[in-house]
């Protein structure tokens, strides 16, 4: 069960160079992610990271919802935010709650410093229309590595998608 809307679908099929200004669109937040998809954060974020050209093929779009994404993502695989260090523009960024061992959010970087977007995150992206500053929101980093978010410990990844 997909979340991608007819217009979603439309535009999946396009060319690489011709999503390139519907991706331009949703990452500045001129247009906005629910016109082609109205999933959670995970299928937000992977249907822009498609747009963009990130290694997800049409059936596993079609096909992946929710924390399915979450294997295809490899935030572990990544790389571990510094909290400072630029993160590179179209980066699927994973925040990690230590005290349940669950990845509850999923955000994309817009390429302006360290802010993001993404839907259904509370403090880390409501609404798409939203630019989240990460170091803003989250604070200096603890000596652990970790950040203190919502009365807990969480960390912060970047996929390497």
């Amino acid at each position: 069960m997909s979340f991608i809307t007819a217009e979603g679908a439309k535009a999946a099929q396009l060319s690489l160079s011709e999503r390139a200004p519907v991706t331009q669109s949703l990452l500045s937040g001129t247009e906005n992610i629910s016109k082609y998809n109205s999933g959670v954060c995970h299928d937000v974020v992977a249907y822009a990271l498609y747009m963009r050209g990130a290694n997800i093929n049409p059936n596993e779009l079609a096909d992946s919802v929710g924390q399915k994404w979450l294997n295809k993502f490899n935030y572990l695989g990544g790389d571990k935010w510094d909290g400072y260090s630029i993160i590179p523009r179209g980066k699927a960024v994973g925040f990690y709650r230590i005290v349940d061992r669950t990845w509850f959010h999923s955000a994309i970087t817009t390429g302006i410093d360290n802010k993001v977007r993404s839907v259904n995150g509370a403090k880390l992206g409501q609404d798409w229309s939203e630019l989240i500053d990460l170091p803003w929101v989250l604070g200096k980093k603890n000596e652990d590595g970790t950040f203190n978010y919502d009365g807990t410990k969480i960390e912060v990844y970047i996929s390497p998608l």
